[in-house]
């Protein structure tokens, strides 16, 4: 029986399903058997015809799963069903509402990024249209679906740089800000700058 030997090899839903997997209050048999279906793409009804050594062989060649997920190499573009894919190189090129939708989805699922991982793989991607790349928010559900069918290591790389890319982002974000209000508190503590406001900077308003 043929399955994967790699995280690279798994598709994002079974991905997801065996992250879910984990959770569930199977015994270590049904858990085997479950996870088999999971990685052949059988029906559990298949796995459980099989005899006890015949699973456990199999599931021997996907020790793999016991390590953590590592960063995955991001691929230029890729092409699902008749759509052509790239990720978004630039943390300046999500828009406002993506950024919103990427911490929405996130705080939904309980900061459970397996849960809802199609969805940001969706909104960490660009789709071709015509001779450029854009991302499209009407066709969001539907590229869900085809992220759905990926293979990891098509996809997950743009997950991963978003976040690695914008837990930075916010880290220069807040420095800028902290510099920004210690340089305000220092200004309005600035005599010069108190005499301004009280005789010539209010007064720019007023003349209006």
């Amino acid at each position: 029986m043929d399955i994967p030997r790699k995280y690279e090899d798994l598709t994002v839903e079974q991905f997801q399903k065996l992250e879910a997997l984990k959770t569930t209050k199977l015994d270590s048999i049904d858990k085997a058997c479950h996870r088999l279906a999971i990685l052949s793409n059988k029906s559990v009804e298949y796995i459980e015809s099989l005899t006890p050594k015949e699973v456990y062989d199999t599931l021997a060649h996907a020790l793999f799963l016991s390590s953590e997920i590592n960063v995955m190499p991001i691929k230029e573009s890729i092409k699902l069903g008749y759509k052509e894919f790239k990720f978004i190189d630039k943390i300046s090129g999500y828009s406002i509402s993506q950024h919103r939708d990427i911490h929405e989805f996130i705080k939904l699922n309980n900061n459970n990024y397996f849960n809802c991982l199609p969805e940001l793989i969706a909104l960490c991607h660009y789709e071709k249209v015509g001779n450029e790349f854009k991302y499209i928010e009407n066709n969001h559900h539907e590229n869900v679906e085809l992220f759905k069918k990926a293979k990891l290591e098509d996809v997950l790389g743009g997950v991963f740089f978003y976040s690695n890319c914008y837990k930075s982002y916010k880290m220069i974000i807040q420095t800028s800000l902290s510099e920004s209000e210690k340089a305000i508190k220092e200004m309005m503590r600035d005599p010069e700058f108190q005499t301004f406001l009280k005789d010539g900077g209010l007064s720019i308003g007023l003349a209006k």
